[in-house]
């Protein structure tokens, strides 16, 4: 994992540094700034970046905003010892906002999080579309429906056959977030923009039947995933 420590205090980067060391691994790699500019310049995507948000010339914010224009799927904590702050960290999307005289404990619940959703980001299944077979993220996929004895799974640009009954399929994508809401269709729930009573929507258009008796649970799950990943 790839981790970037942005703070103009050289007393906060170093007790940010010793924190963050607690919680890597020997494959992890630190880079510390002392400047949001510093930072923009280095032009380098980040798993996950701790923001100092009260800097001169660029503060956490802009930082954070300019950054996310070229490296929006890096995971922001902000550090602050403003607590006036929190409630605008929504607004870039920040994943955590650390009290920086909490920080040893706040950072090691944010570790743990992080991590877990590294590791479900890197599940996959394998698919082809005609000559080309690829390896898929599960988070890239929508939704995956029977198809003879085997599967279509469908991504926002394509779609790939899979040979994995969805009986197979549903047991192993239970945990990334996937909900059997029809004997045929196994659903991304993270990626389920709507739903009515007949079926679940997605980007580009794209839908996946909601069987009757199912309806209500499929409700109920789409809508406790929607506060999960909120909460995250």
């Amino acid at each position: 994992m790839k981790i970037a420590i942005v703070d103009d205090e050289q007393k906060w980067r170093d007790l940010e540094l010793e924190a963050v060391q607690d919680y890597v691994k020997q494959s992890d790699e630190i880079d510390v700034f002392h400047s949001g500019v510093e930072f923009l310049q280095k032009n380098k995507e980040y798993h996950m970046v701790l923001m100092d948000i009260d800097m001169p010339e660029m503060d956490g914010f802009e930082t954070i905003v300019k950054y996310k224009e070229e490296h929006s799927e890096s995971i922001i904590i902000i550090l602050t010892t403003h607590l006036d702050y929190a409630r605008k960290g929504y607004l870039v999307d920040a994943f955590r906002y650390v009290d920086k005289t909490k920080m040893q404990e706040e950072l090691e619940e944010a570790f743990q999080r992080v991590r877990e959703i590294n590791r479900k980001n890197q599940f996959m299944l394998v698919g082809t579309n005609g000559n080309d077979t690829k390896r898929i993220l599960a988070k890239d996929i929508l939704y995956i429906e029977t198809k003879g004895r085997g599967c279509i799974i469908h991504t926002i640009d394509r779609c790939y056959e899979c040979s994995e009954k969805i009986n197979d399929l549903e047991k192993k994508l239970e945990e990334y977030g996937f909900f059997r809401c029809h004997k045929s269709f196994l659903i991304n729930l993270n990626s389920v923009e709507h739903l009515d009573k007949e079926f679940a929507y997605f980007p580009a258009d794209k839908k996946a039947y909601i069987s009757v008796r199912k309806y209500v649970e499929t409700k109920k799950q789409y809508i406790a995933a929607k506060k999960k990943f909120a909460s995250m």
